[in-house]
């Protein structure tokens, strides 16, 4: 069984994040649910027809009911790590991990030979310095 967490610090506490890492090793994939204005200013955005208003990055519908997230991959690293988890853990829990989960674990998730792959450079803050994608830079 693979894990599932949003870890925005809306959906789920870091003690909750914490806890799943602990608990269940290599089983957690981290995953953003994110919409049109993840990476984007607060303000008003549309999901499937929906009016949802981000506010302080969390997105909601007329409701009040939370409407995806704002979340980006490198910001549920930081906060995986912020609650707890090892880097190490935290970096499989994005790639291997869920990769694993639909069935490509024999193809992506990591950077061996013969695996297609994408790759993301890092400074100490865990910021996103520069992006590989395929053959290309894309930052």
């Amino acid at each position: 069984m693979t894990l599932e967490a949003i870890v925005d610090d809306i959906h789920l506490h870091p003690h909750v994040t914490k806890l799943l890492f602990d608990e269940a090793p290599g089983r957690v994939a981290l995953i953003t649910d994110s919409m049109a204005a993840a990476g984007s200013v607060d303000g008003e955005y549309s999901l499937g027809g929906l009016h949802v208003t981000v506010l302080d990055g969390v997105a909601r519908v007329d409701s009040g009911s939370i409407a995806g997230s704002t979340l980006t991959q490198d910001a549920a690293l930081r906060n995986a790590v912020a609650a707890g988890a090892t880097l190490s853990e935290a970096v499989r829990a994005l790639t291997e991990t869920p990769a694993a989960a639909v069935g490509f674990g024999e193809e992506l998730g990591a950077l061996r030979p013969g695996m297609l792959g994408d790759a993301v450079l890092l400074n100490a803050d865990l910021q996103v310095v520069r992006v590989w994608t395929g053959a290309r830079t894309a930052r």
